[in-house]
Parts: structure tokens; C-alpha cells; sequence
């Protein structure tokens, strides 16, 4: 086996095994016919509501890919590419799923391959911007109850260290472009001399990044891509906190907001296992215990959602498939 082969067995395997021991560890905790029954508390009309919202929040991510690209292409001719991507960034770890997005770009709107990426790059950090906004005003909220313990006190000041970071960089990519870009550069080079790969496109990566974010930061499109940006929060954490509502659990919804935005932002990096299980459950099941919900409780809640959230993704995903499979025949 060699070391390309090996690596690729890696990826995979470790990531797996990771999901296996993270799901025992929280599953051992309850009794497994408490998520059964707590999905069946969900109405038919609640299930339809959820599913439409879940369409909505595709089609939303489809227009702010359409406005970041500046596609001309209309948007029933993208929203199949985004389908197929949400469903296989739910099943797939380390974010390979991206890979279905840069592909079909590249194959159906003629996107290059380093745009594409740029792209799901920008857009990461627009949702990070976003987020941590969210976890600011949502420990706010929850201030005095984080205050009482050094954890919790840490989970207070760290998104407004980073969320004031991030809002910083990106006031100054577009108040002072040049001078980010040249900043960017002058301490990308000495990295780059390192020829370390991984360090290497990573930094290559930062910097496209900056370019993207200066391409569009001074016309109509800047504002399209955060307005479609915040629509796809403001809808993803809607249907969600309505889905945990009509389940019947009893965690106030404040907890539930902070508890899922947190975990959006730790599964923004490259950390998702097969199918998600374990690194999705794990800081929500962590953080609503640590406001005094019991482990069973919110470990319930986590997955339960987690399994709508696949569930929903499914018939997206086989539409996606069937659609792009019938592009690439007639090409």
C-alpha cells in the first residue's frame, strides 16, 4: 500500500471510526427508543413545514452561489448542483462533499475549478461573520448563566473576540483593499518558500479569498450575497428551532439557538464524520448540559433532528442526482 492509498483509506477510515465511538459514547446514555418515540410527537403538518423550509433554505443557498459566481444562468439550472452538494455535505466527512459543488460548477456552468473553491470559501466566511454574530447576541442573552463558571465565561468572551476579529477583516478588506492585499501577500510569501503542501494551498486558498471578497465588495452583488447569506440563517435555525418546539422538548429556545449556532460554526471546519454523527451531536449535547439540561434530554434532541435533517436531504439529493445525470448524458 502506498502512501497516496494509504492517506485515501485514512480520510475515510478515521473519520468513521471517529463517528462510531462519538455516537456510542451519547447513545449509551439513553434509552434509544426515547428518539422514536419523540419524532413520532411531530404532526404531518409539522414534518410538510419543515421539508418546504428545508427546500426554501437550498434555494436560498442557490441564489447567493448564483450572486457570488455572477452566473447568468437561470436558477432551476443551479438549484439542482446545490441539492446534490447539501445532501452530500450531510453524508460525507471532512467536507468532501464540496467536491460534487466544484465539479458540477466546473462541468454544467463552466466555473473554474480554483473560482469554484474560492467561492465555497467566501461563503464560509460570510457564514462564520453571520454565526458568530448569532452566538454573540444569543450569549448575551444568556450572559448571566454563562458567567457563573470559567467554561462558561469562555464561551462568552470567545465569540466576541472572534466575531470582532472577523468583522474587523472584513471592514478593512472593504475600506482598504490594497493594503490587506499587500499584508496578505508579505506574509504569505515566507510561508509559501516552506513548500509544506497542505500549509502551501492553504495559504494559496487565504489569499483568493481576499480576491474574491475585493472582486464584488464594491457593486450590487455584495449586498446580494449577505442578504442571501443571512436569509440562509435566518431559515435554517427557524425551521430547526420549530422542529425542536414541535417535538415537545422542553429546553428553552434561547439555549437551543446558542447550542445549534455553535455547532454550525465548529462544523464549518473540516471535522464532520460519515453522515455528520457524533461531531453534530457532541457540542450541542455539551453545551445545552452545561445550561442544566440532562444529557438524555438533549442528546434526544440532537439526534432526532439530526435524523429529520438527513431524512429531508434524501429526496433532495436523489433530485439532484437524476437532474445532473441527465445534463451529463445529453453532453
Amino acid at each position: 500500500m502506498n502512501r497516496k492509498q494509504f492517506q485515501q483509506i485514512a480520510k475515510i477510515g478515521l473519520p468513521t471510526v471517529l463517528a462510531i465511538i462519538l455516537a456510542y459514547f451519547l447513545l449509551r446514555q439513553i434509552d434509544l427508543q426515547e428518539i422514536p418515540r419523540t419524532l413520532s410527537r411531530l404532526s404531518i403538518e409539522a414534518l410538510l413545514i419543515g421539508f418546504i423550509a428545508y427546500c426554501l433554505l437550498v434555494f436560498a443557498k442557490t441564489l447567493r452561489f448564483r450572486a457570488l459566481l455572477n452566473l447568468e444562468s437561470r436558477v432551476h439550472h443551479i438549484f439542482p448542483i446545490l441539492a446534490l452538494h447539501t445532501f452530500w455535505g450531510n453524508i460525507l466527512p471532512m467536507r468532501t462533499g464540496d467536491i460534487s459543488y466544484v465539479y458540477l460548477m466546473q462541468r454544467r456552468q463552466k466555473v473554474e475549478a480554483t473560482h469554484g473553491i474560492a467561492s465555497l470559501l467566501v461563503a464560509s466566511l460570510i457564514d462564520l461573520v453571520l454565526l458568530m454574530g448569532l452566538v454573540i447576541a444569543t450569549a448575551w442573552l444568556l450572559r448571566t448563566e454563562l458567567r457563573e463558571t470559567f467554561s462558561g465565561r469562555l464561551l462568552y468572551l470567545l465569540p466576541l473576540l472572534v466575531g470582532g476579529g472577523l468583522i474587523i477583516t472584513v471592514i478593512s478588506v472593504y475600506a482598504v483593499p490594497n493594503a490587506c492585499l499587500r499584508f496578505a501577500e508579505r506574509y504569505a510569501a515566507p510561508l509559501l518558500r516552506l513548500e509544506v503542501r497542505p500549509l502551501s494551498w492553504g495559504v494559496n486558498k487565504g489569499v483568493e479569498v481576499l480576491q474574491d471578497l475585493m472582486a464584488f465588495r464594491s457593486n450590487q452583488r455584495f449586498l446580494e450575497v449577505w442578504l442571501y447569506s443571512l436569509l440562509c440563517l435566518v431559515i435554517r435555525f427557524g425551521f430547526q428551532c420549530y422542529l425542536v418546539m414541535e417535538m415537545g422538548i422542553d429546553i428553552p429556545m434561547t439555549e437551543v439557538l446558542f447550542a445549534l449556532a455553535f455547532t454550525n460554526v465548529f462544523n464549518l471546519f473540516p471535522v464532520q464524520t460519515v453522515g455528520n454523527f457524533g461531531t453534530t451531536e457532541f457540542p450541542f449535547v455539551w453545551l445545552l448540559h452545561h445550561f442544566g439540561t440532562s444529557v438524555e434530554t438533549a442528546t434526544v434532541a440532537g439526534f432526532s433532528l439530526h435524523i429529520l435533517i438527513l431524512l429531508y436531504c434524501l429526496p433532495l439529493g436523489a433530485y439532484g442526482y437524476l437532474t445532473n445525470s441527465r445534463f451529463t448524458k445529453n453532453t
